[in-house]
């Protein structure tokens, strides 16, 4: 692509690091698509040379935007900015609004439903995982995830009874947080999740709220999110749309 003059440029008298400029301008071009989705952006040499800093830095700018899932590289071709079917979906116990929001991708949610649920066939992984005795009940809420104002995502989350009985008559707005909810309301820190993830294809009702053909492949994650305590907190049950997305995962000791 023939680079174009971007405004603004980069303020080298700034307390805020010039990478961190540049990687800002390249990620509005390819939000506001004047770098449309899968279109390269301009080379390293190119960006040097049109803002006048050096490769070293040009490089670091780009680095971050692939990290954020921005851009992805073809090797001895170029970077080439992203399209939601490139986005990289990841899964961290910040919670997938902020995780999203972070990224400058516009999200919101639906609720399906909130209720009251026992043992069952339906919900012994989840009385399992969060280590619940039979007689007790769990709630559960149900929500469609949007991303870009398109859904991809349906999502089932299981609670204790005592932590989460107070959102059966929660007002639901696009924006609402579980995690956000528990951590004000009940001094809930976390620290860890445990999950797991399978191929699956869709089934004729979750195509349906996904608006997608039965059959679909999915992404299918399950799993126990823990307090700082060690307190199992939170049972997910989750589909997301496996043929638009990736799952990046980090791995740390």
């Amino acid at each position: 692509m023939v680079l174009e003059k971007r405004l603004p440029a980069v303020d080298k008298r700034s307390n805020v690091p010039i990478y961190a400029q540049l990687r800002d301008i390249i990620q509005a071009d390819i939000k506001k698509k004047r770098i449309r989705p899968n279109e390269k952006i301009p080379s390293e040499n190119m960006l040097a040379k049109e803002y006048g800093i050096s490769r070293m830095t040009v490089r670091h700018a780009i680095r971050e935007l692939q990290n954020k899932g921005w851009i992805f590289t073809k090797h001895g071709k170029g970077s080439f900015a992203s399209s939601l079917t490139n986005t990289q979906m990841l899964v961290k116990l910040d919670g997938f609004s902020t995780e999203m929001i972070k990224l400058g991708y516009t999200v919101h949610s639906k609720l399906i439903e909130a209720k009251k649920a026992w043992f069952s066939n339906e919900t012994m992984d989840a009385y399992s995982g969060l280590q619940e005795e039979k007689q007790n009940p769990l709630i559960v809420i149900r929500r469609i995830r949007y991303l870009e104002g398109k859904p991809f995502a349906i999502e089932n989350s299981y609670l204790p009874f005592l932590i989460g009985r107070n959102l059966l008559i929660k007002t639901f707005d696009e924006k609402f947080s579980i995690y956000r909810y528990l951590e004000e309301e009940h001094g809930i820190s976390f620290s860890c999740a445990d999950h797991v993830i399978e191929p699956k294809r869709a089934s004729p009702h979750d195509a349906a709220l996904l608006g997608i053909k039965s059959g679909t492949p999915v992404l299918f994650i399950s799993g126990v999110t823990f307090s700082e305590s060690g307190e199992p907190v939170e049972y997910i049950k989750g589909i997301y749309l496996g043929d638009r997305y990736k799952l990046k995962v980090s791995i740390k000791k």
